[in-house]
């Protein structure tokens, strides 16, 4: 498992050491923010064993390889957003922005968090 905070270092460090607009603490926040919509579906595995699960942070939340393979492209899908709100806003000092609008991430965001229930389902098989 790794936490947060590590998952994020390895995007900005080793998976886009270049092109990123955002500062890591944005990146950070659509790490954080992500997780809690999964964790709206799915227990995190790092909460399973404890009664009073702590909330989902920064650098304390542990998050396992399955879980970040459902998370990290709705963390993909908020960090390319607001790089295109950034990118967008910047319009008016002459820079012209690059890549798909914010609207249309912002509409493929609604289709994934809509399916996000579906995808974040687990039952544990019984056989009798």
């Amino acid at each position: 498992m790794a936490t947060l905070a590590d998952l994020v270092e390895v995007f900005l460090g080793q998976e886009r050491p270049v092109g990123c607009v955002l500062e890591s603490d944005v990146v950070l926040a659509h790490a954080v923010a992500a997780t809690r919509f999964y964790a709206g579906f799915a227990t995190l595995e790092a909460h399973r064993d404890i009664t009073s699960a702590p909330p989902i942070g920064i650098s304390e939340t542990d998050i396992g390889l399955s879980e970040w393979a459902l998370i990290r492209p709705l963390f993909l899908l908020y960090v390319e957003r607001e790089t295109a709100l950034q990118l967008e806003a910047s319009r008016g000092f002459g820079i012209e922005p690059f890549g798909r609008s914010s609207g249309e991430i912002a509409a493929e965001i609604t289709q994934f968090e809509a399916d996000m229930p579906g995808r974040a389902f687990s039952c544990p098989i019984i056989t009798v």
